[in-house]
């Protein structure tokens, strides 16, 4: 009888049997971290982002609007009415077809870790209202420096979060699931850029917060003030969440590829390699318009360590060509060592 290579699929229970303490133990601690980063998300939004009318990205903004609009339009509603259009209730109701879509197109561990994600800030934005004279940093000026304070306090701690989410394969949902989702269908698509033009329709639409409940009849420069002010406040508080989750995805040590053609290569890699005890790589290259071969010497060093290396090429070989690209992410011998722990 042939062999068959197909996976027998065990049943639930057989599965169940083979999780070791220790596997639950790391499932405890990852979730345990991932509702921590929930916790953060929550605060930037009901500290900082809500109560000042600001709109960064996604379904964080989108509910912020939504939930700004209908304070500021007056509407009378009874207090259990509000409670349709508060943040913890539309960013759940807004990400549920994305939660669908993701499990049945994504990765389900993707899908589930967001939905944990989106479940547990939801339930914090609910706590927070229901605890009393829960403080805020709402800024009722919309002129003071207090309100760029929020901006910038605000993005630094969704960035905080969205970084270490972003390592650990999950996200807060919206335009995060609406990119991979499109990826998934077409991989040569520009996803980044459909992200930010989705993010910028959200930004821009927080402008139409300063024109409720305003006097129209006032000077085009207030009136204008008014709307533009919103938009300027959430792009700097996007522009910050993305600075800060770039470098926590990146590593705080910024390092430079140094890629040098020369032909005294053995002198300058032994300069480098004896005074900055970096490795050189050495590689072949053919001039295309000349036709003649030189050594190309690849190098990677720290930033701090930039002077050193153009002065060892200057003083080497002045006539050397050479240009300087920014690495991210660099691990190794003699950079950050590579993670040894995975996550679930």
């Amino acid at each position: 009888m042939a062999r068959s290579d197909a996976k027998v699929k065990l049943p639930l229970s057989a599965r169940l049997k083979t999780i070791t303490p220790k596997q639950v133990m790391h499932a405890s601690r990852f979730y345990l971290f991932l509702a921590v980063l929930a916790l953060i998300r929550a605060l930037s939004a009901y500290v900082f982002i809500v109560p000042n009318g600001f709109a960064p990205s996604g379904i964080t903004g989108l509910s912020s609007i939504i939930y700004n609009a209908v304070i500021k339009a007056d509407l009378s509603l009874e207090p259990w009415m509000e409670w349709f259009f508060d943040p913890s209730v539309t960013a759940m109701v807004l990400n549920i077809p994305l939660f669908i879509a993701a499990f049945v197109v994504l990765d389900k561990k993707f899908a589930f870790n967001t939905f944990f994600c989106v479940t547990v800030y939801a339930v914090f934005m609910a706590v927070f209202r229901l605890i009393p004279d829960m403080p805020t940093y709402a800024v009722e000026e919309p002129e003071s420096g207090y309100k760029l304070l929020a901006s910038l306090g605000g993005g630094a701690l969704a960035g905080l979060s969205l970084g270490f989410m972003l390592r650990y394969n999950t996200s807060l949902g919206g335009t995060d699931v609406i990119g991979k989702l499109i990826y998934a269908k077409n991989p040569v698509a520009d996803v980044q850029w459909l992200i930010f033009m989705c993010d910028c329709v959200i930004v821009i639409a927080s402008g139409a917060l300063g024109l409720i409940g305003e006097d129209l009849n006032r000077d085009s420069t207030a009136i204008i003030t008014a709307v533009v002010s919103p938009m300027i406040y959430s792009f700097l508080s996007q522009l910050t969440t993305s600075q800060v989750a770039d470098v926590l995805q990146s590593g705080f040590q910024s390092s430079l590829v140094f890629n040098i053609i020369s032909d005294k290569h053995d002198e300058i890699a032994e300069h480098i390699t004896r005074e900055m005890h970096r490795g050189v790589t050495l590689m072949n290259g053919i001039g295309y318009y000349t036709g003649e071969e030189h050594k190309v010497l690849v190098c990677v060093v720290r930033r701090k360590q930039i002077n050193t290396v153009k002065r060892i090429i200057q003083d080497c070989d002045p006539m050397a060509f050479t240009f300087i690209t920014k690495a991210r992410e660099v691990k190794g011998n003699g950079f950050t060592p590579p993670a040894d722990a995975q996550d679930m």
